[in-house]
């Protein structure tokens, strides 16, 4: 005769007496994963900060650009800095101020990944950069004219004497971009050592 009852119970104890299950496990192993994933992809393989790099010389590279556009059309170029983005503007001869560059999709207004910040040095001596203005709450709010640039490209080429230092915040990873007088920029990146 079968068991009945109470007794069949004690043939096939409980499971639930410690320890983790296998889904548990497989949740833990998968966050884990995902945020690893994200760590490397900011930050980089063997601490490099890929972000950092791509930014520097995507800014070294818009620099030249500009530096052959200034001299193909006879005009002066300019650079305004904030602590998370950068502008570029011309000189407008007729009106005698420094304008938007309207229409060029390369030289658009641009804004640093999060946690980069810019330091400028001219002359040796820092300059202030602003932070970011908040959003217009209004779009009918009066345009401002924009303000000058720290940074000038002269139509022959040349450059302001500057030093632009991009950095990764809370952290010692850092490039610099130095510009001189005679329109040679130098880019040193400290996660890998060189200079071109």
């Amino acid at each position: 005769m079968p068991l009945q009852g109470p007794s069949r119970l004690k043939r096939f104890p409980r499971s639930g007496s410690g320890g983790f299950s296998l889904i548990e496990v497989l949740v833990v192993v998968v966050l884990v994963a995902i945020i690893a994933t994200y760590a490397v992809l900011s930050i980089g393989t063997l601490g490099r900060d890929t972000q950092l790099k791509e930014e520097t010389e995507r800014l070294s590279t818009l620099i030249a650009m500009v530096q052959e556009q200034a001299e193909m059309q006879h005009r002066d170029y300019g650079m305004r800095l904030e602590e998370a983005r950068y502008t570029f503007l011309r000189f407008d001869v007729r009106t005698g101020e420094w304008v938007d560059v309207p229409g060029d999709r390369l030289l658009r207004p641009r804004e640093l990944p999060e946690g980069l910040r810019m330091r400028l040095w001219l002359d040796a001596r820092e300059a202030v950069l602003r932070p970011l203005p908040p959003p217009k709450k209004n779009e009918k709010d009066k345009k401002e004219k924009p303000t000058p640039p720290q940074i000038i490209v002269f139509a022959n080429g040349d450059l302001t004497d500057f030093e632009l230092r991009l950095e990764r915040e809370d952290s010692d990873h850092s490039a610099t971009l130095k510009g001189s007088v005679a329109g040679k920029l130098d880019v040193r990146n400290v996660d890998q050592e060189e200079q071109r």
